[in-house]
């Protein structure tokens, strides 16, 4: 059974900024980036232990064509993704806890 997902906010905001960043360099590469998100959140929420712990609780699932990475955690008890942040990989991945 796939688990359940929930995004931060903060995320949505993130994931908009990034794509109008790539967009603004090549038309419609904002709109790739958010494909490949979405598809890697779709392959998290089928196999989320699949994805290596990084630190604290937190698993990590690092994009194929763009320098980002989706921070997650995976509450097995309740079969759910909480998808914490989503950072380029130049940034410190603990960020997301100062927000």
């Amino acid at each position: 059974m796939e688990a359940k997902s929930q995004v931060a906010e903060i995320v949505n905001q993130d994931l908009k900024e990034a794509a109008l960043w790539y967009n603004r360099a090549s038309r419609n590469l904002g709109l790739l980036f958010l494909k490949e998100i979405k598809e890697e959140v779709k392959q998290i929420v089928k196999n989320p232990l699949s994805y290596e712990v990084r630190y604290a609780d937190i698993r990590i699932a690092f994009l194929k064509r763009f320098p980002y990475a989706i921070h997650f955690e995976y509450l097995e008890t309740e079969n759910q993704i909480n998808i914490l942040a989503v950072l380029h990989t130049s940034r410190n991945p603990e960020i997301w806890k100062k927000r």
